[in-house]
């Protein structure tokens, strides 16, 4: 009686063949290329069966199980750092990533709906099958790994493989166990930092800092720092995305500018690209250009921030969070009088994109409840967020603001395209859109404001790389505005142009910089050490109105007052 010959060669064919695909897909920049080199994972677990083949004795169930949940969590780390890497342009930090899984997982599903939810039930249900998968190929090599010719082949090409890789020559997939490798060290690198063992950023947090004084330089006027979520320069830069955002940008100058602005704009660096706006905030405020890491460590210092400063000169200091959905235990260290979060904005209407609150509510609320006739001067911070990714739906602009709640003036037909679900392949469409309606909405907002304020317009980061813009700086847009002529020379001294539209420079300045230009720039006016009679900003030089308003009338003749 002839025995079958059982198929060890096409077991092992097939493992290999399911564990190499694992690690074929690599994020390019508009999707995902296939890199069909060995991986270095695929060759440890090779090696691993031969040698236990050898031994005499095969994987425990358990370890089986195990090495495929592991194989599966490099092949994860390899796409999901790279897809990380082409999107936000730096690498993965699973130390700090993780804890924004679920936002993102809200997005996506506030984005796609029912839609949505069927898609992740479909990707773990995909998960577990192929884990099973996984262990069943792993089986099948060890089933081919008990003739002996099988497992020596298995480990000789194991063997042969892991010394290509660790020679200089790139033929062989190492990704995978590099990022791993990476992970586990910038993981360790953040507890030591965070718990005290790791000093390399102390430094930072002890730069010296001006102390808390008056800004006569402001004379009592409202600042407003207003974030434009996701507006980079792209949207100026790339020819495309500029010819259909220039009609918005030209027509936001005209209205403030025909409103008694003046206005000036110039480029920022930001410390964050495509999400991860808080370090674009903090930065602002703290002049420390921060990370992740270094972020945690001003919260838990005793570093003076921008609000501090301006209340240490008599100012109210409110911070408008619409994108916060309850009290941040952060907000505590910037030292805000007042955190207008969702829930405090009260907006009851219909739901737009992630953060569901559209803009023009928000600054409406801004001067319905701070901007009363009379009210103490009042530094606000205020984060728009309807252009946050996936910039969709974007709100209609309405010509009467007191709608921005019931939307009562838009067109029940209208509802449908607002409300149709984002293309996620192309979001270039939707992007420009709210950053758009982000710039029709202040330009209509500061038209009606009756006060000569001073207001700082900038955005937080670049788009992430969902969006055409590919290969971009990291910097954005920044705008000064006011009606008082003298609260902008500060800025035209730093090289700010006049416009809305700020050429590229070879060296663009950080956002770190702001607070220290801010403080000298409005602070008290100091004497220069060469020569007592002149001062070192601009704002001194030329004194505001109400300063000219101040002073004892003069004759013609008579020689100019000097100015403190």
């Amino acid at each position: 009686m002839i025995r079958a010959r059982k198929p060890y060669g096409l077991r092992l064919l097939f493992g290999i063949a399911l564990i190499w695909a694992l690690f074929l897909p690599v994020a390019s920049e508009r999707g995902f290329t296939l890199d069909a080199r060995p991986p270095i994972a695929l060759l440890i677990a090779l090696g691993l069966i031969a040698v236990c083949a050898l031994a005499g004795r095969g994987l425990w169930t358990a370890v089986r199980w195990l090495l495929a949940i592991t194989l599966i969590v490099l092949a994860g780390l390899q796409v999901v750092n790279a897809t990380v890497d082409r999107m936000l342009d730096r690498p993965l930090d699973l130390y700090f990533d993780l804890r924004h899984v679920p936002s993102l997982l809200g997005l996506y599903l506030g984005a796609a709906g029912w839609r949505g939810m069927v898609v992740i039930a479909g990707v773990v249900v995909a998960l577990l099958f192929g884990i099973w998968l996984l262990a069943s190929s792993l089986k099948a090599i060890e089933r081919a790994a008990t003739r002996p010719f099988f497992a020596i082949a298995s480990l000789c090409v194991a063997v042969i493989g892991l010394v290509v890789a660790a020679m200089p020559i790139d033929a062989v997939n190492g990704r995978a166990i590099a990022v791993t490798a990476h992970q586990a060290s910038e993981s360790w690198r953040s507890f030591a930092v965070l718990h005290g063992i790791n000093h390399e950023y102390d430094a930072a947090l002890q730069v010296p800092q001006k102390p808390f004084g008056p800004l006569p330089g402001l004379d009592g006027h409202d600042v407003y720092l207003v974030f434009i979520e996701s507006y980079g320069t792209v949207g100026l830069d790339d020819p495309a995305y500029h010819a259909t955002l220039a009609p918005a940008l030209a027509d936001f100058a005209t209205t403030v500018e025909g409103s008694g602005y003046h206005l000036v704009s110039n480029r920022l660096v930001s410390p964050t690209y495509g999400g991860g706006s808080w370090l674009a905030h903090g930065t602002m405020s703290s002049g420390v250009k921060l990370d992740s890491l270094l972020n945690e460590l001003v919260l838990n210092s005793d570093r003076k921030s921008l609000p501090r400063y301006l209340k240490a000169a008599g100012y109210r200091a409110i911070e408008v969070m619409p994108g916060i959905k309850k009290p941040a235990p952060e907000a505590a260290f910037w030292g805000f009088d007042k955190d207008y979060d969702a829930a405090t904005l009260g907006y009851a209407g219909p739901e737009f994109g992630w953060f569901d609150v559209p803009d023009q509510y928000t600054l409406s609320q801004v001067s319905a409840r701070e901007l009363t006739p009379g009210h103490a001067p009042l530094f606000a911070q205020i984060v728009l967020v309807s252009s946050h990714t996936p910039f969709a739906p974007v709100p209609p602009y309405l010509d009467d603001w007191n709608d921005a709640t019931e939307f009562k003036s838009v067109p029940m037909a209208d509802w449908p395209r607002i409300y149709a679900p984002p293309d996620w392949n192309n979001l270039d469409k939707p992007y420009l859109d709210s950053v758009a309606y982000d710039l029709k909405t202040l330009g209509a907002w500061l038209s009606h404001l009756d006060n000569n304020a001073l207001v700082i317009i900038l955005g937080d980061h670049q788009p992430p790389e969902i969006t055409r813009g590919a290969n971009q700086a990291w910097t954005v847009p920044v705008y000064a505005l006011s009606r008082e002529a003298s609260l902008i020379r500060p800025f035209e001294a730093e090289g700010y142009v006049a416009g809305d539209d700020p050429p590229a420079t070879d060296h663009p300045i950080g956002m770190e910089k702001f607070l220290g230009m801010f403080l000298d720039a409005y602070g008290p006016c100091m004497p220069s050490p060469d020569a007592a009679a002149v001062v070192t900003r601009p704002a001194c030089a030329t004194p505001n109105a109400s300063a000219r308003a101040a002073a004892p009338p003069q004759s013609p003749d008579a020689p100019p007052v000097s100015q403190p």
